[in-house]
C-alpha cells in the first residue's frame, strides 16, 4: 500500500485544508477508494449579532470511491470558534458540523495535465452558545441546512509530485453572493 502526503494551502480563501497521510487509492474490481484526513481553516458567513464573516480552524475526512471519470465522495468536517463583541451578546461560541455528499470527475489531458470537477450537496448543523454579561449562557440548536456545492480544479503531475489549484462554492443564498462560502485551494501531493 502506497502513502500519499497531501498539503493544501488556501489562497485568500474561506477554507484552508491540509491532508496528511492520505491513503493511496486502493483498487477492487477497478474501483479506487481514497480516504483523506482534512485539517485547516474556513471562513463562514454569520448573521449574529450582525452580518459578518468569521475564520476558524476545522478538521475532518473525505472518502472517494469510483473511477477517474466519475467517483462518489463523502466528506465530514467540524469547525468551532469563539467570538467576542462589544455589544450583547458579548460572546458567541459556534460549532458547525458539515457533511458533503456528491460526485467528482477527473480528466487527464495527457501524462502531465489534469482537471477535476465536484458537484453535490452539503448538510450543516450548527450549535451556538451566546453569553451576555450578567446572564446565563443560552444555547441555540439551529435547524440543519441543506445547500448545493460545485467546484473545479486544474493541475499537473511533475514526476512523483502533483500540483493543483481549485475552488469550491457552497451556495447558501443565490440573491446575496456574499453569504456563500468559497473554497480556493492549492494542493500538492506526493506519491503515485
Amino acid at each position: 500500500m502506497k502513502k500519499i502526503f497531501l498539503v493544501t494551502l488556501s489562497v485568500l480563501s474561506p477554507l484552508l485544508t491540509s491532508s496528511a497521510f492520505a491513503k493511496a487509492p486502493v483498487s477492487a474490481n477497478g474501483i479506487k477508494y481514497t480516504i483523506s484526513p482534512l485539517l485547516g481553516y474556513e471562513t463562514v458567513f454569520k448573521a449574529t449579532p450582525t452580518p459578518h464573516t468569521s475564520t476558524r480552524m476545522m478538521y475532518g475526512a473525505r472518502l472517494t470511491a469510483g473511477i477517474d471519470v466519475i467517483s462518489g465522495e463523502l466528506e465530514y468536517t467540524k469547525g468551532n470558534d469563539t467570538e467576542n463583541f462589544l455589544v450583547a451578546p458579548q460572546k458567541i461560541e459556534t460549532t458547525d458540523e458539515k457533511l458533503k455528499l456528491g460526485i467528482t470527475s477527473k480528466y487527464h489531458f495527457n501524462d502531465i495535465l489534469f482537471a477535476s470537477a465536484r458537484l453535490g450537496g452539503q448538510a450543516k448543523k450548527s450549535v451556538r452558545i451566546e453569553t451576555t454579561t450578567g446572564s446565563a449562557p443560552v444555547t441555540f440548536n439551529d435547524a440543519t441546512t441543506y445547500d448545493p456545492y460545485a467546484g473545479a480544479s486544474v493541475g499537473a503531475h511533475l514526476g512523483p509530485v502533483s500540483v493543483s489549484v481549485g475552488a469550491v462554492a457552497v451556495i447558501h443564498n443565490t440573491t446575496d453572493m456574499s453569504q456563500n462560502d468559497i473554497q480556493q485551494t492549492i494542493s500538492i501531493s506526493i506519491g503515485n
